[in-house]
């Protein structure tokens, strides 16, 4: 790839490995960094690195923060399946992040508005104002967290209708089938404004969509991900079987 945003890995272990291993660069630099990864199966192995290196003691999340970036709307941390449920149960409570430390949503909120600008304020009043390194994933129809096909670039956090690939793809989280109309999310603003972002895709089954945004080369609307090209510090990571590609590029990522 020619492309100095764009990075291919040889696998998917290997990518998973180098984000992990910035994350606990970054992490000794500024020990009150703010984290954000993505809930959902992309983040796995990103999760998997980070345990092991906090279990060989080779990072230390006591002074850092971490916070969601979307949630389904009706649902919190306590409902099996949901985006914080996950979080929890395949990261977070495995590390030594302080509980005050940490912001999940609340999609159960009476007021969501006030719950976006909630999540807003704690971003805000971290150490450095904004995200310091945030892991992305993208759907199979190219959303960015919750921001969907057509979604804003210049919002912030809100609440947005979901696409209906996200609907019937959402269901792999859940045992019982549920109604997933709407999301809570940050916003393509919010994460642009992040110190250092990272596009994850990775898998075969990614293979169309990661086509269309590698092929893209600039932001358009009609799929999010691709809002990466306009990032000051982003970068999208790709394994062989998503780009594929059957050698891995050297295409540097942004420092």
């Amino acid at each position: 790839m020619e492309n100095e945003k764009i990075r291919i890995f040889e696998s998917y272990e290997a990518m998973c490995r180098e984000i992990a291993v910035e994350i606990r660069a970054d992490l000794k630099d500024r020990p009150r960094q703010l984290l954000c990864i993505a809930a959902g199966n992309t983040s796995l192995g990103v999760f998997k690195e980070l345990i092991r290196m906090y279990r060989e003691k080779e990072i230390d999340f006591s002074k850092a923060s971490f916070v969601a970036m979307d949630e389904w709307v009706g649902m919190d941390e306590t409902t099996p399946g949901s985006c914080g449920n996950f979080l929890v149960k395949y990261f977070l409570k495995h590390v030594n992040y302080p509980r005050e430390q940490v912001r999940l949503w609340n999609g159960k909120a009476a007021d969501l508005e006030a719950e976006c600008r909630s999540v807003e304020n704690f971003i805000r009043c971290g150490e450095t104002k904004t995200m310091d390194y945030l892991v992305l994933g993208s759907g199979m129809n190219g959303h960015l967290a919750l921001n969907e096909p057509g979604a804003d670039f210049h919002l912030g956090a809100h609440v947005h209708e979901l696409d209906d690939t996200t609907k019937h793809v959402g269901q792999k989280y859940f045992e019982t089938a549920p109604v997933l109309e709407r999301g809570i999310t940050l916003g393509i603003r919010d994460f642009r404004a992040a110190k250092r972002t990272v596009l994850m895709i990775n898998g075969s089954h990614k293979r169309e969509i990661a086509g269309k945004i590698l092929a893209a080369k600039k932001a358009d609307s009609r799929i999010p991900a691709t809002a990466l090209y306009d990032f000051p510090n982003g970068s999208i990571y790709c394994d062989a079987e998503a780009s594929s590609s059957k050698s891995p590029s050297r295409a540097r990522n942004i420092p």
